[in-house]
């Protein structure tokens, strides 16, 4: 699933939606529907976007998801109960806050 919708950001532009079924999760599929992109690319972590980042290809650039690196911060905190960890994880819950407070 392919979505764009700038409204938050004050754009007029209409949000569009795009489903490409695949029979696989190859990285081949995403690279192949977005190989004439550029721009801002905000996606789940999914290793098949990685080739889009990479030196030498267009300028796409990674918008990376706060729940997935959330996520990892968590694992190490719950695993070592490291204080960079936790003091990460309080960062993020304010500026989640102050975000929302925007919003």
């Amino acid at each position: 699933m392919y979505l764009r919708d700038e409204r938050p950001h004050g754009s007029d532009i209409p949000p569009a939606a795009l489903y490409r079924y695949s029979p696989d999760r190859k990285g081949l599929h995403p690279q192949t529907v977005l190989k004439d992109f550029t721009g801002h690319l905000h996606a789940d972590g999914y290793a098949g976007f990685n080739k889009l980042y990479g030196p030498g290809n267009q300028p796409v650039r990674e918008v990376a998801c706060w729940a997935h690196v959330r996520r990892k911060i968590h694992d190490v905190y719950e695993k070592t109960g490291s204080k960079l960890a936790r003091e990460a994880l309080d960062h993020m819950g304010s500026s989640q806050k102050t975000e929302n407070k925007a919003r």
